[in-house]
Order: C-alpha cells, then sequence, then structure tokens
C-alpha cells in the first residue's frame, strides 16, 4: 500500500512538474513572440511612419500615383472585357475602385464616355460589370501637373497630365483613337492602420477627380 501511495505520489509530482515546465516554455515562447512582435513595429515605424513627408518622400508619392493610374487602367480592362469569368471582373473592379479616395470621384471623361450613367467611379464600374465595354482606355505620358502641396496635416493634394488611347477589345481591329489630355486629381492621406496592438499613422496615395 504504502509502495503504491508512493508512486502515485512521484506521478504526481511528475506531472506537476511537466506542467510547470510546458507553461515556463509557453511562456518563453510567448515572449519572444511579443519581444519579435515589438521589434516588426519598430521597423515599420521607421520605414512608413511619417509626420510630416520630406520632399523627397512626396515625390515617391506622386510616383506611387501614376502607377496606381496605370493599375486603374488594368483593373477597368479585365472588369469591362465581356469575355472573361464575371467573378474575376467583379475582383477586378473592386481592386479599381480601391485606388480611388471615393466611390463618387468624377469618371465620365475616362475613355470619352458620353453617357451619365459613367460620371462616377460606381457608375463607371457598374456600367463596366453590366454590359462590359467596347475598347478599353491605356493612359499614356502621364506627368506631374501639379506636384502634392500640403493641405493640411494629414492631407496633401496634387495632379496628373496623361493622354488617353482607347484600345478595342475586338483583336480584328487594330484601330487606336487618341483622346484629348486629361487631368486626374492625387492624394497623400495620413490614415491610422493597426498593427499588433498599436496604431501606426501611415500615408497612403489615391486617385481622384478626372477632368
Amino acid at each position: 500500500m504504502k509502495q503504491i501511495t508512493r508512486i502515485l505520489i512521484l506521478i504526481i509530482i511528475y506531472f506537476v512538474c511537466g506542467a510547470r515546465s510546458c507553461t515556463d516554455e509557453s511562456n518563453m515562447k510567448e515572449l519572444r513572440e511579443e519581444k519579435l512582435l515589438a521589434a516588426s513595429i519598430d521597423s515599420v515605424k521607421k520605414a512608413f511612419e511619417v509626420y510630416s513627408p520630406a520632399d523627397q518622400l512626396l515625390r515617391t508619392y506622386e510616383g506611387t500615383a501614376k502607377l496606381k493610374l496605370n493599375d486603374f487602367a488594368d483593373y477597368l480592362k479585365i472588369a469591362s472585357d465581356s469575355s472573361i469569368d464575371i467573378i474575376f471582373r467583379q475582383q477586378a473592379a473592386e481592386m479599381a475602385g480601391n485606388l480611388f479616395i471615393s466611390g463618387k470621384a468624377v469618371t465620365q471623361n475616362w475613355g470619352n464616355y458620353s453617357e451619365s450613367n459613367t460620371k462616377t467611379l460606381d457608375k463607371l464600374l457598374e456600367k463596366s460589370l453590366a454590359g462590359g465595354m467596347p475598347f478599353w482606355t491605356k493612359p499614356g505620358k502621364i506627368n506631374i501637373y501639379k506636384p502634392l502641396f500640403r493641405e493640411n496635416d494629414s492631407i496633401y493634394i496634387g495632379s496628373l497630365s496623361f493622354c488617353q488611347n482607347c484600345i478595342p477589345f475586338d483583336t480584328s481591329r487594330s484601330l487606336e483613337i487618341s483622346l484629348k489630355a486629361l487631368l486626374i486629381d492625387i492624394y497623400a492621406i495620413k490614415k491610422l492602420k493597426s498593427f499588433g496592438k498599436e496604431n501606426l499613422s501611415i500615408w497612403e496615395v489615391y486617385l481622384g477627380d478626372i477632368e
């Protein structure tokens, strides 16, 4: 009986010590993860968190805006192509919309569409998905028209100039229609982004009205 009791006591001690060891290992793992997260947050802060962008950084944002204008054309091309599965077209339309400051941004001059139902970005994307377009618009000669300037502590505004080339989806037609040059507003906006338990101030670039 005493032997059994001793064995039971040893088993209990083993489990208690083992549990404590597991707890210690778990705590150490959590501590390592917290340190790693803290280091990652510090890296993100150094790389992205800027309270007032210097001129060089503003030029970088302007370059980003140029890329986003090209991205918009590419996404809209997919959304407008009726030969592509609607799931992919819807995803492309969503990605195109995310490039703009608002779905209410004026886009009536994009592609020289005269219809009132393409006056805003939301309407343009809706029409692209509903019936597709006979051609897609490729921007060219993209230049800085007005450099980004400070509107307030969290917004910088500027504009790009560009020309449009309308290219038919029908490959049997090689016609490209060059349209007049247009302007598009660009924005650099400071926003709070969650990163772990912290909120970081990050500058993001958006497109705006097309004139």
